[in-house]
């Protein structure tokens, strides 16, 4: 009874180193798989196998790190066993990168929310395009119809000196052509505003963009010397 009352524990704990190792495992893999499947980090990472190619298996640190990604290449890898361990190498020298990968999340976070906020300013500018225009053929129409009833009172005048109810439909016209007007001219000055909006947001994304640019440069470079140390 006493013997089996030790072994008991002893069999818990090496459940438990099992459960932790494939836990840290499959942590391990999702990071890897993480970094594989952004389309910016990628980037890096064919740079990193550009590099390990010239550099070549000679390299004793390369044979290190090829040995240890492969624990943690599923069966079915899906991407060329390269990728593995071009990210398994960015994974274990993340403290190499971290100021760059923070700094580089930073600004595809922001490029994401400049990207519908940019969707969003362009949908308003559409918008308000389109009932500029409608007022536009409304004011447009009510003008025309104005005209053409001022012409029919020059000829009726000659012969009846009209009444009152001629003169109230003439102001209640002038009141709607001058709401018309009024606004059109608010809804163009929002459209300006927006436009404005929209060219501030698009010099944003754009220097973004470039800095997002020179960081995977300077990512790609720190790799390769890694690499190449």
């Amino acid at each position: 009874m006493q013997k089996q009352a030790l072994a008991f524990p002893c069999a818990s704990i090496v459940m438990l180193d099992m459960t932790t190792h494939n836990e840290n495992r499959t942590r391990v893999q999702e990071e890897l798989w993480y970094l594989i499947n952004d389309e910016d980090v990628k980037q890096v990472l064919e740079s990193t196998i550009d590099k390990m190619n010239e550099v070549g298996d000679i390299s004793e640190r390369i044979k290190q790190w090829r040995e240890e990604a492969k624990a943690y290449i599923p069966d079915d890898p899906k991407y060329d066993e390269n990728y593995w361990v071009a990210a398994y190498i960015l994974y274990a020298n993340m403290e190499n990168f971290k100021d760059l990968f923070d700094r580089l999340d930073a600004i595809s976070s922001e490029l994401s929310e400049l990207e519908d906020e940019l969707e969003e300013l362009q949908h308003e500018q559409e918008e308000l395009e389109y009932r500029i225009e409608d007022l536009q053929y409304e004011l447009e129409s009510l003008l025309e119809e104005d005209e053409e009833e001022d012409e029919e009172d020059d000829e009726e005048w000659e012969e009846d000196e009209g009444d009152d109810s001629d003169d109230e439909n003439d102001e209640e016209e002038d009141e709607e052509i001058a709401d018309l007007r009024y606004q059109i001219e608010q809804l163009e000055e929002e459209l300006e505003d927006v436009k404005k909006r929209y060219e501030e947001a698009s010099d944003r994304f754009c220097d973004l963009e470039y800095d997002k640019k020179h960081l995977l440069w300077e990512i790609m470079e720190r790799a390769e010397q890694l690499v190449a140390s």
